[in-house]
């Protein structure tokens, strides 16, 4: 199974006989639905027929369109989600309780913890020793957040983000240490015009699809988060599961690629649209990467949506809800 990656203009997607037809002036490209599991539209001057749209949907494949920034603009999928009412119950009653205190404390430990694990196997693959301090430094952190007390979400949030802040400086101190210096990354800005962060955000951007996706099949509302607080449009809970899955599906395969050479190419500030397919090509390898949490061995978007399960279940009293931290 593959994503299908759309990326030009005037290309135009129709569905003939069973097949997805691509084609472009007159030449065409011809794919079974069973061989893609998703369908990716990169660039504007993009057209799509509905009966295509009919036959993504009734074989379960996604369609996400993208905006040049990386961030996904619309989702596409089935309008019948199971699950869904009593979930949803459950997610709106526990954030008035210490349900919600743990979901925060165990996103922020999650996202920490795979933050140090990531430099630590980055100092073993280079032969450095150098990150030692901070790695022991970003753990203490998670122990902190841990310890903190408290009856509500409302309560502990502020803490737990101002510790998350602390680790994270410190972790993009180091992830810049170990960058080549041709880059340019002095640090995390959203707003940075270095093609680093304009990565980053775009690699981000494809992760929010992803776990916007694990969100709604679990019968979660995106809209309602934990960590995040709530912001009118804003999908906060998708933005909660995406701090568990930053470094793994992102930061370690841009930090791999980049210091391997790979340099996107920019134009009129944003990366340009090739680039743009091989971030996507590269976060979707990440996302078929094996990352073994616990006992249990599985690709990394399975992780996604066994994470995602776990909190609907936590929420309606079915289960525990741990710190998900990969062995790096």
């Amino acid at each position: 199974m593959k994503s299908l990656i759309i990326n030009g203009y005037g290309v135009k997607i129709s569905y003939k006989k069973g097949v997805l037809v691509i084609s472009k002036g007159k030449e065409s490209s011809k794919y079974s639905l069973a061989d893609i599991d998703k369908v990716v539209l990169v660039t504007s001057g993009i057209s799509i027929t509905t009966k295509a749209i009919r036959a993504l949907i009734d074989s379960g494949i996604d369609l996400i369109i993208m905006d040049s920034k990386g961030m996904p603009t619309a989702m596409v999928h089935h309008p019948f989600i199971s699950r869904t009412v009593e979930t949803r119950r459950a997610q709106y009653k526990a954030f008035n309780d210490y349900k919600a205190v743990v979901v925060v404390k165990v996103i922020a430990v999650s996202k920490i913890l795979n933050q140090a694990g990531l430099l630590k196997r980055l100092s073993r693959s280079v032969g450095t020793s150098n990150l030692r301090d901070d790695i022991k430094l970003i753990k203490s952190y998670a122990d902190e957040v841990m310890s903190i007390d408290g009856d509500n979400v409302k309560e502990v949030r502020p803490e737990v983000m101002k510790l998350e802040a602390a680790a994270a400086r410190i972790y993009w101190s180091a992830y810049a240490y170990l960058l080549p210096k041709d880059l340019g990354f002095n640090g995390r800005d959203q707003d940075g015009v270095d093609v680093v962060n304009k990565s980053l955000n775009y690699g981000y951007g494809i992760l929010y699809s992803e776990c916007w996706k694990a969100t709604v099949l679990a019968g979660l509302d995106p809209y309602a988060g934990f960590l995040h607080s709530d912001r009118s449009g804003k999908p906060v809970l998708v933005f909660d599961i995406v701090e568990v899955f930053r470094a793994a599906a992102i930061d370690y395969p841009l930090l791999k690629a980049f210091r391997r050479g790979w340099r996107p190419n920019v134009d009129e500030g944003l990366l340009s649209s090739e680039s743009r397919v091989e971030l996507i090509k590269l976060v979707n390898e990440s996302l078929s990467t094996r990352f073994k949490a616990g006992s249990q061995v599985k690709e990394l978007r399975s992780w996604i949506s066994t994470f995602t399960h776990i909190l609907a279940s936590y929420l309606k009293d079915r289960a525990i809800l741990k710190p998900l931290v990969f062995r790096w």
